[in-house]
């Protein structure tokens, strides 16, 4: 399969990306090298420059001898994993002879510290340096010498987290001579001997022909193992360029041997001017006989977040939206193995409701299958005024207290709303605390932001019979607040706040008065999402007191799946996710899970019954509700236990 990446120039600079998803047995254009620190793609223009992949390989020590380690990923191959570490197949075979004939998930191989993972062979090569000027990227600038990103990190580390104007960057060549532009020329069909370091891609663009093309001539040539030397048929092709640069010329090469080669200069778009260009799909390739083949028609996502990408500094809600929208493009690149192609488009409302009305009006909106929305009401309801209700899907997972879903049948709301979820925690509670005394605990003039859910609980246990205790105190929960009560019990403490500062009050005298109780289990304390962000002293707590927590969401950091897809995005960004809770990476990852799996299954069509779909962090349990449109009805309780352990369901 391959990823064919896109980037346009809109008007006024709004942005939109492509993320075409095909599959063919040519070439896997990797998304890796372009998406990074902001949005995607190392040439939207961005304050702040977005790097390419740098791993951070750890360290051991074998018969006193230093080296890197990298444990393979499941479907990880040869091919792969060069692009991910930016050497040669050859340097990976030759340091690790057992992979020779693949590799397998969780091998681990080692790589000698003295080698740096040096991604140029033995030859001439030329140092110099380069001042970086405004708008210039890593992956500009790496083009333009005709080296790799991966090396111009591994040569100036300080550039992994972005460069800016004024950076002065040491440049490696890996010929003597400068790199020279290609020329598109016209070929009337051939031959070509493939040359040291030349690619598939390379040799295609320069006869002006697809790569799929170039495989379809010669069957036998493996795209992912070739050699110097080997001749091969060049087709009948057309030298016309592309009217727009395209990222997808900049795919990670295949290596015909050790030495990278040594691509010419490519146009940046960052430095395009600022008028409107083509529509994506006016430049798109035209499709080979491989893909013309498949006769279903591809899924659109619309992706509308406020990314502010003109904006001089990058704030935290714009960088929680890229974080959303990193995790949407991995789980894309998971699922794009099989099922029906899905095309996905990333629009930067900018906060702006003019910019929302100004993008709805593009044509291509209307080939658009589901949106995903923006957290503003107004936004969000405006594109929902525009879709198409038959056939057009609207996904708000951002605007919580939403209730467009109510009277649009076109509208997936992916948060559970509120007095839904405190009925279903209600209920989990009833059942859960059957024999239990609830005690409810408030300080005296302290903000009771949960009272809304606490009076719910009272007037249903006391329509169910169902006496209960209330406790209000000073300034912390003292041992005489429980006089009186029988040790020989067992008690349920209750909270009407959620805040941190006020679980502090609480947690100490509620643990003494445990401790007086007949057994371990004898008190829990039930309480609230806000306290899944607890850490150190606070979180063991929880887990002393039997915590029971009702939320829309759970990620649990120690389960298998969720440490690889840590390990992935760090892989795939060079940098770790966001430490807030919910993580937005996992958000969007579990979102584009959902609807590209549900797409595939229901035909697009969600006015159909949807399946549930488990997620790391969210599940999706979508049902009618008696309403126009879908709501997601998932409810999680955690329950904690001492010693840093958890365990959760679906309620």
């Amino acid at each position: 399969m391959f990823l064919l990446l896109h980037v346009t120039k809109l008007i006024k600079k709004s942005l939109t990306l492509s993320l075409r998803l095909y599959t063919s047995t040519s070439e896997y254009m990797t998304l890796i090298h372009f998406i990074k620190r902001g949005l995607v793609s190392a040439v939207l223009t961005m304050a702040a420059a977005i790097p390419a992949t740098a791993i951070d390989l750890p360290v051991t020590t074998v018969n006193g001898k230093d080296y890197y380690y990298y444990d393979v990923q499941p479907k990880e191959t040869i091919f792969s994993l060069s692009q991910r570490l930016g050497i040669s197949r050859e340097e990976i075979i030759s340091y690790n002879p057992g992979v020779d004939g693949g590799l397998k998930a969780y091998t681990r191989l080692y790589f000698p510290v003295e080698s740096g993972l040096s991604a140029i062979a033995d030859g001439d090569h030329v140092t110099t340096t380069h001042d970086v000027k405004k708008g210039e990227t890593l992956y500009g600038v790496a083009k333009k010498y005709g080296i790799s990103v991966d090396r111009l990190i591994a040569l100036n580390p300080s550039a992994r987290d972005g460069i800016k104007s004024g950076d002065r960057l040491v440049i490696m060549q890996e010929n003597a001579e400068s790199p020279q532009p290609v020329t598109h020329v016209s070929h009337t069909g051939g031959t070509h001997t493939i040359s040291q370091g030349e690619t598939l891609y390379r040799i295609a663009v320069n006869n002006g022909i697809t790569v799929e093309q170039l495989l379809a001539a010669n069957p036998e040539l493996d795209a992912y193992n070739y050699s110097e030397g080997i001749v091969i048929n060049i087709p009948e092709g057309s030298a016309e360029p592309h009217a727009t640069p395209h990222v997808a010329e900049t795919e990670a090469p295949q290596h015909a041997a050790s030495k990278p080669e040594s691509t010419p200069a490519t146009q940046n778009i960052a430095e395009n001017s600022d008028e409107a260009t083509a529509d994506t799909a006016s430049h798109n390739p035209t499709p080979t006989a491989d893909i013309a083949d498949v006769t279903d028609t591809p899924y659109n996502i619309a992706i509308m977040l406020p990314f502010r990408l003109d904006d001089e500094k990058i704030g935290k809600d714009a960088e929680n939206f890229t974080e959303f929208y990193r995790g949407f493009l991995l789980a894309a690149q998971n699922l794009c193995n099989s099922g029906r192609h899905v095309n996905i488009n990333a629009y930067d409302t900018r906060g702006n409701l003019d910019t929302v009305k100004e993008l709805m009006a593009r044509d291509e909106m209307a080939q658009v299958d589901m949106f995903v929305a923006p957290a503003s009401a107004a936004e969000l309801d405006y594109i929902i005024s525009q879709a198409d209700s038959d056939r057009q899907f609207v996904f708000n997972t951002f605007a919580v207290r939403s209730s467009s879903w109510q009277t649009n049948s076109n509208v997936l709301q992916a948060n559970i709303p509120h007095s839904m979820m405190y009925q279903r925690a209600i209920d989990a509670f009833i059942n859960e605390m059957d024999g239990r005394i609830p005690v409810f605990v408030q300080r005296i003039g302290a903000t009771a932001d949960k009272e809304e859910f606490t009076s719910m609980l009272k007037s249903q246990l006391s329509d169910r019979g169902i006496a209960f205790k209330e406790i209000t105190f000073e300034t912390t929960l003292k041992d005489e607040d429980f006089a009186g009560y029988d040790t020989g019990g067992s008690y349920v403490i209750v909270p009407l706040s959620s805040s941190a500062a006020e679980f502090n009050k609480i947690a100490p005298g509620a643990k003494r008065f445990k401790e007086s109780l007949g057994s371990e289990t004898a008190l829990t304390i039930f309480g609230y999402p806000e306290w899944l962000t607890f850490r150190g002293e606070r979180k063991e707590n929880l887990g002393a007191l039997n915590a029971v927590i009702y939320s829309r969401f759970y990620y649990d950091d120690t389960y298998y799946p969720a440490k690889r897809f840590a390990d992935t995005y760090r892989q795939a960004y060079g940098r770790d996710m966001n430490s807030a809770v919910p993580s937005q990476a996992i958000m969007g990852y579990d979102v584009a899970n959902f609807i590209i799996k549900s797409m595939r299954a229901n035909n697009g069509d969600f006015h159909s019954k949807v399946a549930p779909v488990e997620g790391l962090q969210t599940d999706f349990i979508f049902s009618d509700s008696n309403c126009e449109g879908l709501v997601n009805t998932s409810v999680e309780l955690i329950k904690f236990k001492d010693g840093g352990f958890t365990e959760h369901r679906n309620i």
